[in-house]
C-alpha cells in the first residue's frame, strides 16, 4: 500500500507540543518540516537525538516511517515554502513581568514567515494565548484574522505521545470556516470529537481547563493536610471520595503540590486576565496561593516527621516537577528543597540524572539517619536503585505522602 502525503506542514518549535505534535502529524501520513532558531536542539534532532526526555520519544523519532516524513530546519530560508498547506506555531508564550502573556516569540515568528507566505496560507496557533493579546501582532503584520486558526494542545508531560493519538477532543477556533475545516482534516483518522468554535473560545477552553485541573489538585492536597491531621487513611478516603462518579479519580493525588510548563503560566496569565476586567474570582485568584501554602504545610510536614523519627537528613527522590519527564519548572522539589534549606536543615535530592541538574545539591547515594520522601511514583527501574540503596542503610524513613 502507498502512503500518500496529506498536507505538507511546516512546524515552528521543537519543545514538547511542536516535537511531539509534529511527530504525531507525520505518524498520521503528513510531511513536516521543523524549524527551529536553536542550533543545538535543530543539531541533536538531525542525528535522532531527543533533546529532551519524553516516554515513546526517541522510539517515534526514529521510526522509519516518520522518519521518512519529517526534515529539521534552523534557518527560514532553508524551509521549502512553495508547497506547505499549513504553518503551525508551537513557540512559547511565558508569562511577562507582571503575568500578562509574552508575546515576543509568537511576534518574531510573524515578522520571520511574513516574507515566505501570502495570506493563501493557513497560519495554525497551538501556542496558547488569548486572541486579545494576539490583535497588535495581527494589525502589524500583513496577515488576516481569517488566516489564523487556533487549535490548542493538551497534551500531558510524560505521556504526550498517548495524548496525541487518544484525544479527549481536538478543539478548532477560527472566523473562516473553510480554513477551520482544513485544519481539522489533519486529525481526521483520530477517533475523538472535534469542536469548531470562535478565536476566544477556542482559547479559554485551553485556559480555563488548565485552571480546573490545578484547582482540582489543590482542593486534595488541602483536603490531605485534613485527613492528615485528623488521623484518617489518606488513600482510603481519597479512593472513597474519588469514586463519586460526579469526582472521578483523574488529578485526585495528593502531593507535595504541582508545577510543571503549563498549569502555573497560564493560571497566572487568568488572574491577569480577570484582574484587568475587575471580576470577582475568589476560587480561581487563589489557586496558586493555596498551591504555595500547600508546600509552607509540606514541608513543616517533614520536619514534624523527621524530628518524631529522630533522624538527621532530609532526601527528597526526583527533582522534576512530575513522573516521567525531566522537566523541572515549577518543581514542587525544589520548592519544598528551597524552603528547608532556607530553615538550616540538610536537605538533599536523589536523582539518577545528576549530570543534569547543577544548581541544587543532587545526590545518587542515600545517607543514613535520613527522612526520605518519593515525591510522586516512580518507574521500574528507579524503584529497583532506590531499593539497592536503601538496603545499605541503617536507619531511616522511607514515605510515599499519598499513602
Amino acid at each position: 500500500m502507498v502512503n500518500i502525503i496529506l498536507m505538507n506542514i511546516v512546524v515552528i518549535g521543537v519543545g514538547y507540543v511542536g516535537l511531539v505534535t509534529g511527530l504525531g502529524l507525520a505518524k498520521l501520513n503528513h510531511n513536516i518540516q521543523f524549524l527551529d532558531i536553536d542550533i543545538t536542539k535543530v543539531d541533536k534532532l538531525k542525528n535522532k537525538i531527543p533533546p529532551f526526555y519524553e516516554p515513546l520519544l526517541d522510539k517515534n523519532l526514529n521510526e522509519p516511517d516518520i522518519a521518512d516524513k519529517i526534515s529539521f530546519h534552523h534557518e527560514y530560508d532553508n524551509v521549502d515554502w512553495t508547497s506547505v498547506d499549513i504553518i503551525m506555531i508551537c513557540v512559547q508564550t511565558p508569562n511577562s513581568f507582571n503575568n500578562d502573556v509574552d508575546t515576543t516569540f509568537l511576534t518574531n515568528v510573524f515578522e520571520s514567515i511574513s516574507e515566505f507566505i501570502d495570506q493563501n496560507k493557513i497560519i495554525c496557533i497551538k501556542s496558547t494565548i488569548h486572541p486579545e493579546a494576539l490583535n497588535d501582532t495581527l494589525e502589524s503584520s500583513k496577515f488576516s484574522p481569517g488566516q489564523i486558526v487556533f487549535n490548542p494542545e493538551f497534551l500531558r508531560e510524560g505521556s504526550a505521545f498517548q495524548d496525541f493519538f487518544n484525544p479527549d477532543r481536538i478543539v478548532i477556533g477560527s472566523v473562516d470556516k473553510t480554513n477551520a475545516e482544513k485544519v481539522a482534516l489533519l486529525y481526521k483518522d483520530l477517533d475523538t470529537k472535534i469542536i469548531f468554535t470562535d478565536p476566544i473560545s477556542s482559547q479559554l477552553i485551553k485556559y480555563l481547563s488548565n485552571a480546573y485541573l490545578p484547582l482540582r489538585l489543590s482542593f486534595v492536597n488541602e483536603a490531605s493536610q485534613l485527613i492528615k491531621t485528623l488521623g484518617g487513611n489518606l488513600s482510603e478516603t481519597l479512593h472513597g471520595i474519588g469514586l463519586d462518579s460526579r469526582i472521578g479519580t483523574e488529578y485526585f493525588r495528593p502531593s507535595a503540590g504541582w508545577g510543571g510548563s503549563c498549569f502555573p503560566k497560564d493560571v497566572a496569565e487568568i488572574n491577569s486576565i480577570i484582574s484587568s476586567k475587575n471580576l470577582n474570582t475568589p476560587l480561581i485568584s487563589n489557586i496558586i496561593d493555596s498551591n504555595n501554602q500547600h508546600q509552607i504545610w509540606f514541608s513543616d510536614f517533614i520536619l514534624e516527621q523527621k524530628k518524631e523519627q529522630k533522624l538527621k537528613h532530609i532526601i527528597l527522590i526526583g527533582v522534576a516537577f512530575k513522573e516521567n519527564t525531566d522537566d523541572t519548572r515549577y518543581s514542587p522539589t525544589v520548592s519544598i528543597y528551597d524552603l528547608l534549606n532556607s530553615k538550616g536543615e540538610s536537605v538533599k535530592i536523589f536523582d539518577l540524572n545528576t549530570e543534569k541538574f547543577g544548581d541544587y545539591n543532587i545526590i545518587n547515594q542515600f545517607q543514613d539517619r535520613s527522612l526520605i520522601l518519593e515525591m510522586y511514583p516512580l518507574d521500574t527501574k528507579s524503584a529497583k536503585v532506590i531499593e539497592d540503596e536503601l538496603s545499605k542503610l541503617n536507619q531511616y524513613k522511607y514515605l510515599r505522602f499519598w499513602e
